[in-house]
């Protein structure tokens, strides 16, 4: 399934709010690359994981996108995501025990498109809300 710029926001952010892994997998080149505060994770099974975790941490998970900048292969937006933080939060390299209590991160996000899928997505968190969650308590 290709995408692109003008219409990744509106099909990536159905398919999570859809809890649609796979639709969401889709809509990136397998050598996918996701770049955070905490890292690089390489390749589709990453991202699988990366989804997975937030799904699972935040069951009634909710996120809007809502783009600021569409290229011939590029795009910015800017994001928020709800949801209630009830199941532990698996990282890479870190687990964050959950609160029980609605949780609200904004976010912004680059994508870098290659033959109509995503290849490269930069995204920086609202930082506030990430060290609130790590001050909490890690195990």
């Amino acid at each position: 399934m290709t995408t692109g710029p003008n219409d990744y926001a509106q099909r990536a952010a159905a398919a999570f709010n859809r809890r649609d892994v796979e639709t969401m997998l889709a809509l990136v080149h397998e050598d996918f690359i996701y770049l955070d505060s905490m890292g690089i994770q390489v390749g589709r099974q990453s991202m699988r994981k990366r989804e997975t975790a937030i799904l699972d941490a935040l069951p009634d998970a909710q996120v809007t996108l809502s783009p600021f900048m569409v290229a011939d292969d590029r795009l910015a937006l800017t994001a928020l995501l709800s949801g209630t933080f009830t199941a532990p939060l698996m990282l890479p390299g870190r687990v964050i025990a959950p609160h029980g209590r609605p949780l609200t991160l904004h976010y912004a996000a680059h994508f870098t498109f290659k033959d109509g899928l995503v290849i490269r997505e930069e995204a920086f968190f609202d930082s506030a809300v990430l060290m609130s969650l790590a001050q909490q308590g890690e195990s």
